[in-house]
């Protein structure tokens, strides 16, 4: 079992370096030309350490960065990940926050290699310097016989022939989407966006090759078109050819400012951000008997969409802080999603027209609205669009349950027990109704009721079996899909909704069928402009409503019968308890109603014997024009 602990601010105050990184954007991106010198210099060694997940979707991951300083002071990691968000990229050695530098380094390299000759100037080339025999296709001289010289051509690097071919990296959901558009065969021709992370291949053909010198006994050097050649033969003939390729590789890379006394020294570093692609669900299973009390097990589902994980302290949340800007990415993050950034930081900078001002952006992007909110949307990763009630409950205190030495690839799922407990617990049978009226004639309403049915009885009248559930754990329960089994006999799967330590929730079971429930009401009597409000006139009417709730078990049920309604509740039966509230558009058929009726609330609570039927009254008026 994992020991859960409370989450203070004490425990996150250490120094971090946080990186939020994500998209593309030519407003704040630079690119460089990578030297042939040491690459590894300066560069970090990563791993995760932490990773606080939240039910939301997002995480904060805490990373360890270790290398040698560069001569310059500087450290860098081409790691930059993707996804974090605006103002939580920060960077820190012991207690000194350090500067960043983001941007694109682009490296090109030449590649030779071995491949088939599939045509008679690969032949040609590829035999420079050999003894062959060419067949001619002309009509005089049938073949010519001699050393291969040369074939006629100048290399010329600059003369790229062959289209690019894209072989982007393992891709992230946002890059997935970039190269969607982009073929990886050499037709039809495509090119590689700018900064783009990928690389590119470009065959390197020299300019020429319609002529060759071939060098004869009878006539010396012979200078003939390779258009006349149609057969090479010769001993050791080759068959392959070397050919040379510029590879163009683009990279993201962050740079880390040390300082000059840092120079060529070890440096270690923390690093954090805050991001999407980790969620993790809360699971519960009721067991037991059932009747007093009942076994209460949690355990997190870990869904892992963000990058691999080895090793690492899992913190799993419960409750969600508050991220205002938890949908826009960092400026930092060199990707496309940059225009976020810009129009939630500078709302200024958004036209009459809603869209974002040309005079600041380089390329066409997508229109934002008029009026767009401080969160707009980003792209939903279906791996994680569950369940939205799972998602968030901002009522909840932050409460942590960790889990050490976690490994979860990328794409994986986890399941990690947290705890098991015997909680006390009641049967509870309840009858809550929420009673809809016509605003105009006060009649009752129900979209259910059939034609025939009487319009002051409602129908489809339900009564649950709930369990309440005492949290004696000392641990809060987050919301969460609860499986009931009694003595392994499955019973329902509900809701479990957040509880604090020491509170109480009531958990649905089903609908009892040998306890039933009715409602009817009675009008007693109607005042004509009882009330002038506003230049209207309104009628006051006054009702008696009766419920009744008979037990057809063979076992006594402790029941709770409520109603909401629309009006004011004047006196209730039974010691019925009263609350009287302000106007409630629910109450009314068409969400109008009349602002002058209140909203009253009412709740009984008694014991049925079996076969024991009772019946409670409330009376109550409101106003119709």
């Amino acid at each position: 079992m994992y020991k859960p602990t409370h989450w203070t601010l004490n425990k996150l105050v250490q120094p971090v370096i946080v990186l939020a990184l994500t998209g593309i954007g030519d407003l704040c991106a630079s690119s460089a030309l990578a030297t042939n010198g040491d690459d590894a210099r300066g560069e970090l060694d990563l791993k995760t350490s932490r990773v606080i997940v939240f039910k939301d979707g997002h995480g904060l991951f805490v990373k360890q960065a270790t290398g040698i300083a560069d001569a310059d002071g500087r450290v860098f990691t081409n790691e930059v990940p993707d996804g974090a968000i605006l103002g939580s990229f920060w960077a820190s050695a012991g207690d000194r926050t350090l500067s960043m530098r983001a941007e694109w380094i682009e490296k090109k390299q030449e590649r030779k290699r071995l491949t088939t000759c599939i045509s008679i100037l690969d032949l040609l080339r590829a035999n420079q310097g050999n003894a062959v025999r060419l067949g001619l296709t002309g009509n005089t001289i049938q073949s010519v016989e001699g050393r291969l010289v040369a074939v006629l051509d100048r290399s010329d690097d600059s003369m790229l022939d062959t289209p690019p071919k894209i072989t982007p990296q393992a891709a992230t959901p946002l890059h997935s989407s970039i190269y969607a558009n982009y073929s990886l065969s050499p037709t039809p021709p495509v090119s590689l966006p700018r900064h783009q992370v990928g690389e590119s291949k470009r065959e390197i053909i020299p300019v020429g090759g319609q002529f060759l010198v071939i060098e004869t006994a009878d006539h010396g050097q012979l200078v003939m078109p390779v258009a006349d050649v149609r057969t090479v033969s010769g001993a050791g003939l080759k068959t392959q050819i070397e050919l040379r390729e510029e590879i163009v590789s683009t990279t993201k890379r962050l740079t880390i400012e040390m300082g000059p006394q840092m120079a060529g020294k070890a440096v270690d570093l923390n690093l954090l951000y805050f991001s999407e692609g980790v969620r993790w669900i809360p699971t519960y299973r009721l067991g037991g008997a059932l009747e007093t009390d009942g076994a209460l097990a949690l355990q997190g589902e870990l869904l892992n969409e963000a990058e691999d994980i080895d090793g690492a302290t899992i913190d799993l949340v419960v409750g969600v802080p508050n991220f205002r800007f938890k949908s826009v990415v960092s400026p930092l993050s060199l990707e496309r999603t940059l225009r976020q950034t810009l129009a939630v930081a500078a709302p200024n900078l958004m036209g009459q027209t809603g869209r974002l001002s040309n005079a600041l952006l380089t390329q066409r992007i997508a229109e934002l609205p008029r009026g767009m909110s401080a969160r707009p949307p980003v792209a939903n990763d279906s791996a994680l669009n569950l369940a939205p009630e799972l998602a968030s409950n901002r009522e909840q205190d932050l409460y942590v349950y960790s889990a050490e030495d976690v490994s979860l690839n990328k794409g994986a799922r986890l399941t990690l027990p947290l705890w098991q407990n015997d909680v006390p617990l009641r049967s509870l049978y309840t009858f809550d109704l929420r009673v809809v009226r016509d605003e105009e004639s006060g009649q009752v309403v129900n979209a259910k009721t059939a034609a025939n049915d009487s319009p002051l009885r409602l129908s489809n009248n339900k009564v649950w079996h709930q369990f309440e559930l005492i949290n004696s754990t000392g641990v809060p329960w987050t919301t969460g899909p609860a499986l009931v089994l009694r003595n392994l006999l499955p019973l329902a799967q509900e809701l479990l909704t957040y509880t604090p330590a020491g509170g109480t929730v009531l958990l649905p079971v089903t609908v009892a069928v040998d306890v039933r429930g009715d409602y009817v009401e009675q009008e007693l009597n109607r005042i004509p402009n009882a009330l002038v409000w506003d230049r209207d006139h309104f009628s006051l009417i006054r009702k008696k409503s009766t419920i009744t709730v008979t037990n057809y078990r063979d076992e006594a049920s402790q029941m709770r019968v409520s109603t909401s309604i629309g009006g004011k509740v004047e006196s209730a039966s039974d010691n019925g308890v009263i609350r009287i509230n302000d106007y409630h558009l629910q109450d009314w058929k068409k969400y109008r109603g009349w602002t002058v009726n209140n909203h009253s609330d009412v709740t009984w609570e008694f014991k049925l014997n079996p076969g024991e039927s009772k019946s409670i009254t409330f009376e109550f008026s409101f106003y119709v024009r």
